[in-house]
């Protein structure tokens, strides 16, 4: 004669040391482990002897789905019940579907597809992160997946699928910040001081999206949904974003911010506003519609070349349009900004922050258009110091525009535009 259940202790990966139990069929045979999620055997004993009362001590196998069974349809964006409910507390977009339905297709089906989710515990998730990092996945990577699977286990035990959340016995990768090799300030001057025209091939919207992105921070989808009817007199209005499959939309963070300029940057802008009017300023089309995200991504490829970059060292620096972000970031950061205000202008804002911070109103982000300025003021040997601002202004470059068949000719590929 058998016990119902047997106890024992395990120490898991969160350092805490949890009872867990053994059950037994009709046949004798011994099932598990679970968990009772207590921390002593009295309380893990009338956890169990509950379950027992109501019939719950083994589950039921056919009554509990299999991952594969549970995930199908969970991220689809239309019908989905999770996100339904979620959509009444908070705003998501479709973009996180997808990408959340990518994850599940290709990275958690292969290993949790054909177990039922009571067999998703705590080590089981993390033997699962163990053969990410031995398959070469990068812990920021997994930690993503790992994300889209806990949310969907804690909706399980929401729905009473399962008794416990096997994220409670379990954490996160630790992830390691990268030595990211940024752009220098003297590779941003040759880009955008020097001989622009050489570097860009005379080309002012390759030319003035790059310089907004490094001088704000401005994610490339952010850019690109810049519209003529948002810029002012010395700051832009960043309200949304445009992308290829979902269109105009609202931003990453769900924020409408001022951003302030300098008086060469709305300049800057102006030029396109001439040619797109109030619709979309980074266009070829008279502002209905931005040109496509990999005509600015291959455009810098070629600036950061026609400066002396090879392509292999553009590779292990890691610079693309996203790399204006890190500069921006750090360029303030180093021109003793306080964190608060940087991100009031990248809009990348830790929950520390939100917590901590409200909003900067845009006077007081003055300071960004000196350290705007700085950078792109050109160093010149012997320049007297009473330099009048006339004068300046005069060696402002005449910009083009660069479109049709010119295009053609200054050697622009119109394939990606």
């Amino acid at each position: 004669m058998h016990n119902d259940f047997t106890l024992f202790f395990r120490k898991v990966p969160s350092g805490k040391t949890v009872v867990y139990y053994y059950a037994y069929d009709d046949e004798g045979r011994r099932l598990g482990p679970w968990t009772t999620g207590q921390a002593n055997k009295t309380a893990a004993r009338n956890f169990c002897n509950k379950l027992n009362r109501e019939g719950k001590l083994l589950p039921k196998p056919n009554e509990i789905p299999t991952f594969a069974e549970y995930a199908e349809g969970f991220w689809d964006w239309e019908n989905s019940p999770y996100l339904k409910d979620r959509k009444k507390r908070r705003k998501i977009t479709q973009g996180y579907a997808d990408k959340s339905t990518g994850i599940v297709r290709f990275n958690l089906l292969p290993y949790f597809g054909k177990m039922r989710l009571n067999e998703i515990t705590g080590e089981v998730i993390d033997a699962w992160l163990d053969k990410m990092i031995k398959d070469g996945y990068k812990n920021s990577t997994t930690n993503g997946y790992y994300g889209c699977l806990a949310t969907m286990m804690k909706w399980a035990v929401k729905k009473r699928l399962i008794e416990r959340d096997p994220f409670l016995d379990v954490q996160r990768l630790l992830e390691e910040l990268e030595d990211k090799k940024l752009v220098t300030p003297e590779e941003f001057r040759a880009l955008f001081v020097d001989d622009w025209r050489a570097v860009w091939n005379n080309d002012l919207l390759l030319y003035t999206a790059n310089k907004l992105a490094a001088l704000t921070g401005m994610r490339c989808c952010e850019v690109l949904g810049l519209r003529g009817e948002y810029v002012f007199d010395d700051h832009i209005y960043v309200c949304a974003q445009f992308d290829r499959k979902y269109g105009y939309r609202e931003t990453k963070t769900k924020t409408k911010d001022d951003i302030p300029l300098t008086g060469e940057m709305i300049n800057d802008l102006l030029e396109l506003k001439k040619i797109n009017g109030d619709g979309f300023l980074f266009s070829r089309d008279g502002g209905l519609k931005p040109v496509e995200r990999k005509y600015i991504y291959y455009g810098l490829m070629k600036a950061f070349k026609n400066i002396g970059l090879t392509d292999n060292e553009i590779k292990q620096r890691g610079l693309n349009v996203h790399a204006w972000r890190h500069f921006c970031n750090t360029v303030l950061l180093s021109a003793g900004m306080p964190l608060a205000k940087v991100q009031a202008v990248t809009r990348h804002k830790t929950k520390r922050s939100t917590e901590r911070y409200t909003h900067f109103d845009m006077n007081d982000l003055r300071q960004v258009t000196e350290v705007q300025a700085a950078l792109l003021k050109p160093k010149k040997e012997n320049q007297p110091r009473d330099e009048k601002p006339e004068a300046a202004e005069k060696e402002r470059p005449v910009f083009k525009i660069v479109k049709g068949p010119e295009a053609a000719e200054a050697g622009l590929s119109q394939k990606v535009s």
